[in-house]
């Protein structure tokens, strides 16, 4: 596994990375919207996962709306990062910490490697990162989920990825942001 800066600040150890883990051609964030952009690879997957789109969560929608729907989302998401990468270490309120929350929809108490998804609104998109400090996530995936649960193949093949970078982080002495500048892949 490699750590990927996707954006960080000059003056702070704010800011987004990323794993890219060795048996991938992309890094977990790049891989991610890619994917959320493709509307082919979108088809496939909804096609592949139809009964949880039918399964009424998020209303009677079709595949066709879903992809678009699916692809507006990634934008507004993508856009809001890059807005923070660009205004956010300037401290104009945008806000690593107001997209990133809690995993665990009943944990309120930040913890050290805590993990965290990132998601627009009431979007079935999540962004999956491991909070490093206040404004500072190491991505690790990311996917549709249109569950109210965790237990569909793919997001359990999320939170595999978020257990192996925490176990990364630990094997490595990574606990702090700083610590991510030492294991930066050149």
């Amino acid at each position: 596994m490699k750590l990927i800066s996707i954006f960080v600040s000059d003056d702070s150890e704010e800011g987004l990375w990323s794993i890219h883990l060795n048996s991938e051609s992309q890094n977990e964030f790049d891989k991610f919207f890619d994917q959320m952009n493709d509307p082919e690879w979108l088809h496939e997957f909804l096609e592949k996962n139809k009964a949880d789109l039918n399964s009424g969560f998020f209303g009677n929608i079709t595949i066709g709306e879903a992809v678009l729907r699916t692809m507006e989302e990634a934008e507004e998401m993508e856009n809001t990062l890059y807005d923070y990468s660009e205004e956010g270490f300037t401290d104009s309120g945008v806000n690593l910490q107001n997209l990133f929350k809690p995993l665990n929809n009943f944990e309120y108490a930040i913890t050290i490697h805590q993990e965290s998804k990132a998601r627009i609104g009431r979007g079935w998109l999540r962004l999956y990162a491991i909070r490093l400090a206040k404004n500072c996530y190491l991505v690790t995936g990311g996917t549709v989920k249109q569950t109210e649960n965790m237990k569909r193949t793919h997001l359990q093949n999320e939170l595999k990825k978020l257990e192996q970078a925490k176990r990364f982080l630990r094997n490595n002495g990574i606990a702090y942001p700083e610590d991510l500048n030492n294991h930066q892949d050149e």
